[in-house]
């Protein structure tokens, strides 16, 4: 191999491995890096559920997604009252449907549940609002704990999906306003997860998720996540979903790279 050949195909390699590098990392989906989200505050009835999968501005290469987002919890709480004078002698927050008191003196009580409602509710703010779930009178001849159990409030959860569309704001088509079509809506959903199978190939699309307790209470609705189904053809785009391979396969093309640099280094001192 001449010495002008060797060149050119050394600097071909370098150039080629280099716009691999730097398109991959310019196409890389970062926001997929993101390991969660999390709900914080207050919010009336209850916060949104935290979405787990996938991330906003999602790209799939499939028309089949499935949906994951963090249960949400409830919670209770127990008062109890001292018959013979009228006095709360007991108050906590629960998160179990099952509670037990420290050991009271002989007496007689009256225990009352209340519903403080899904995580982040400001229901349990005031007991006015709480609704009551249980009353149960107890009577000790001893010092005792007092034991309650009530039924559990279930929670279930609802997912909507939207197909995002441009519409002109004006006859002129100068300015465009996202409009949202709803395609999908389904509730009573027991599980944190969700498969949907007919997205369509180019389109984007918007989802939301929300949580419905069995006294009627709905949460917040999650933040509104984009999905690209099927608008990117890149390889890159594909493997930066999963860290892993492009860290392996920039490695072996770096490997490679430097064997090719001392082969042809070698070549050019043999000419």
């Amino acid at each position: 191999m001449s010495s002008r050949s060797t060149i050119w195909v050394r600097d071909a390699l370098v150039i080629t491995f280099s716009f691999y590098v730097v398109f991959s990392l310019a196409l890389a989906p970062w926001n997929n890096l993101e390991l969660d989200s999390h709900n914080s505050g207050i919010c009336s009835d209850g916060c949104a559920p935290s979405i787990v999968f996938p991330d906003d501005d999602y790209y799939h290469y499939t028309n089949s997604i499935e949906f994951e987002w963090a249960p949400v919890s409830v919670s209770y709480m127990h008062i109890v009252v001292d018959d013979d004078n009228g006095e709360t002698i007991f108050q906590g927050n629960i998160t179990t449907n099952e509670s037990q008191t420290p050991r009271l003196p002989p007496g007689n009580y009256t225990s009352r549940i209340y519903y403080a409602g899904m995580g982040g509710s400001s229901l349990g703010d005031n007991i006015v609002d709480m609704p009551l779930l249980l009353t149960e009178e107890q009577s000790t001849v001893t010092a005792s704990k007092l034991s309650v159990v009530w039924p559990t409030v279930s929670v279930t959860y609802g997912l909507m999906i939207n197909i995002n569309e441009q519409v002109s704001a004006d006859k002129y088509d100068t300015v465009y306003l996202d409009s949202f079509t709803l395609v999908h809506q389904v509730d009573g959903l027991v599980d944190t997860k969700y498969t949907y199978s007919d997205f369509i190939s180019g389109e984007t699309y918007s989802w939301t998720v929300y949580a419905i307790d069995s006294e009627g209470f709905i949460s917040e609705f999650s933040d509104v996540r984009d999905v690209n189904i099927d608008t990117t053809k890149f390889l890159a785009y594909e493997l930066f979903n999963d860290w892993e391979v492009p860290f392996i396969l920039l490695g072996v093309l770096m490997v490679i790279a430097l064997q090719a640099g001392v082969f042809l280094a070698r070549e050019e001192r043999d000419d």
